[in-house]
């Protein structure tokens, strides 16, 4: 579809694929094959080689926004697509942290200044609580990255993030999503700053193919099928092969980052460390473990299409609709695929151009009782960490916390320990059963 807008109107292609950034495995990130580009421009995609410091979202962002530029100055239309919507978001929305930009550093020359960023995520929790309990109490203790990057905030800025969250509320309204700390956009945003921007970067037009999960599900397994059909297996061995010869080399690898969590790689690692290692298994026993892999794949992806879903329903729709711009995202229906030129390229094309004109924007390809269930947000409850000592639990909303006393878990930890050789001695046990008629056991 975007690349048929693209030829349309003068177009040119951004890619918001966290994954299709890395060169190589075409397979296993699902790029667009060379000839279907159409010759058509496209923009931060294979840019980024498996050695380098993964991207941040801010990295992204300051890049995007500078290709955004000067795709417009020379009078052509850029089209962003992808499928990490993490990335998207914060390219929309503007959201300034502090006055200015923060530090822009690697990973590894931030952990060298600052030595707490590489330090265990209980240690880094331990140290946010010292400087910003306020701050500290609104992550879950094993969410390594929202600790790590609130640190981040205080130790570039010298600043607590819960003073300046404060002031961003009082200057642009406690009601806006895209100033509020809890706001997604507001994580990692390190791209050019202008605090007299509206909260939206752009004056955007969104464009959402939406399908039925059932059928979106069925649709990702034979997707994956035709990968395995393509040589994913192949790819990822060859994935395998770098990883190895950069740990021979004495090259540490972050597996939790950048290409290497790309969906294939992890669910197929058995299945080459078995292949190299052992000699005892069979064909047959490969096939196997294969097929689990396979299956891992599947699962995976499906896990990842229904996350992508849940947010827009939660975060960005919940955004556009706080800022009056709702009617900003169109719905096409892309859930049968022969009707797709009717559904989607048709429709995204009559909507493209209603807005490139100045005119209304028309309604999607979705029937209108679809349209109106899945384009209402969905609100996000207030976060706040809250520890259950008898549990060794930590519960994140003041829902899980009210219901928390009624699960089995709480009230099994929460009984006084028994002992169960006091009341069921083993006299007492040949007693009752003596009054029962049973006779008691003389061994």
């Amino acid at each position: 579809m975007a690349v048929a807008l693209a030829e349309k109107y003068n177009g040119e292609i951004i890619n918001g694929d966290a994954l299709q950034m890395y060169e190589g495995l075409p397979i296993a990130t699902n790029k667009l094959p060379l000839p279907d580009r159409k010759s058509i421009r496209h923009h931060l995609l294979e840019c980024v080689k498996w050695d380098e410091d993964p991207w941040t979202v801010g990295k992204y962002v300051a890049a995007a926004t500078v290709i955004i530029r000067d795709i417009v100055a020379r009078g052509k239309l850029p089209i962003v697509v992808g499928g990490t919507h993490y990335y998207m978001q914060s390219l929309l929305f503007e959201c300034s942290l502090v006055n200015g930009k923060l530090e822009h550093r690697t990973a590894q020359e931030q952990e060298t200044k600052w030595p707490i960023l590489a330090a265990p995520t209980r240690d880094m929790l331990d140290e946010l609580r010292a400087v910003d309990p306020q701050d500290a109490a609104r992550w879950h203790p094993n969410d390594r990255r929202k600790i790590r990057h609130s640190l981040e905030v205080y130790l570039t800025s010298g600043r607590i993030p819960s003073d300046i969250y404060s002031e961003q509320r009082a200057k642009n309204g406690a009601g806006s999503a895209i100033r509020n700390p809890d706001h997604p956009a507001c994580e990692l945003s390190r791209g050019p700053i202008d605090d007299a921007a509206s909260p939206l970067r752009y004056d955007p037009l969104i464009l959402w193919i939406y399908a039925d999960l059932n059928e979106l599900s069925a649709r990702l397994n034979h997707r994956v099928d035709d990968m395995i059909r393509a040589g994913l297996v192949e790819e990822v061995k060859s994935m395998q092969q770098v990883l190895k010869e950069r740990e021979s080399s004495g090259t540490a690898v972050n597996q939790r980052s950048g290409i290497w969590v790309a969906i294939g790689f992890k669910e197929l690692l058995a299945l080459h460390v078995l292949d190299s290692c052992s000699t005892d298994l069979g064909k047959g026993d490969l096939e196997k473990v294969q097929a689990q892999g396979i299956e891992q794949i599947k699962i995976a992806s499906r896990q990842y299409a229904r996350q992508q879903h849940r947010w827009i329903r939660s975060k960005l729709l919940q955004a556009l609709e706080e800022h009056k711009a709702l009617e900003r995202m169109v719905s096409l229906d892309g859930t049968e695929l022969s009707l797709w030129h009717q559904n989607v390229e048709a429709t995204s094309s009559r909507v493209v151009s209603a807005f490139l004109n100045g005119d209304a924007i028309p309604r999607g390809s979705m029937m209108p009782d679809v349209e109106s269930e899945i384009l209402v947000p969905r609100t996000k409850p207030k976060i706040k960490a809250r520890y259950c000592e008898i549990c060794d639990m930590t519960l994140m909303t003041q829902g899980e916390w009210n219901a928390h006393p009624k699960s089995k878990k709480h009230r099994r930890a929460s009984r006084t320990p028994t002992d169960r050789q006091v009341l069921y001695s083993k006299n007492s046990a040949q007693e009752t059963l003596s009054q029962a008629g049973f006779a008691p056991d003389k061994r």
